[in-house]
């Protein structure tokens, strides 16, 4: 099976993970602990290892829902669900997703959470995750509220 098919055959449930991120799931990602720069290398893909880790990985579905939930499409950057950026940017136009991500959480809201658990003592990777979205994303809220 060709890696797009897998998600194309979970088509609802993918869907359903994009509009409402089931964030409980995180903790079960083989790539829990990992630095973010094995799936976002400055120059070509990541290293075998890392892509078999994330293809065999039990949350690779909502992985990919992650991606698509929390990034602009014309930024996409990174391997999520063993999934290049082009390869989830064609997922994404099969899916006709009903939502963008503006309309998923007001960015508001998730600038008022990011700053609520960094003051807290949060770590940047830990707020990332609590939010859906990439280590950047949480930068560019933390500063966009400075």
């Amino acid at each position: 099976m060709a890696p797009l098919d897998y998600f194309l055959n979970e088509r609802e449930y993918l869907i359903a993970c994009v509009e409402r991120f089931p964030r409980h799931r995180l903790s079960d990602a083989a790539c829990r602990g990992l630095h973010p720069d094995h799936y976002h290398p400055e120059v070509g893909p990541p290293r075998r290892v890392d892509l078999d880790r994330c293809r065999s990985c039990p949350i690779q579905l909502e992985c990919v829902a992650l991606a698509l939930r929390s990034e602009q499409p014309d930024t996409r950057t990174g391997w999520y669900g063993g999934l290049n950026p082009e390869e989830r940017e064609i997922l994404a136009s099969h899916l006709d997703l009903p939502l963008s991500v503006d309309e998923l959480e007001p960015e508001h809201d998730r600038t008022h959470r990011a700053v609520e658990l960094r003051e807290r003592g949060w770590k940047i990777n830990d707020i990332a995750t609590e939010l859906g979205c990439c280590r950047r994303t949480v930068q560019r809220h933390l500063r966009g509220a400075a």
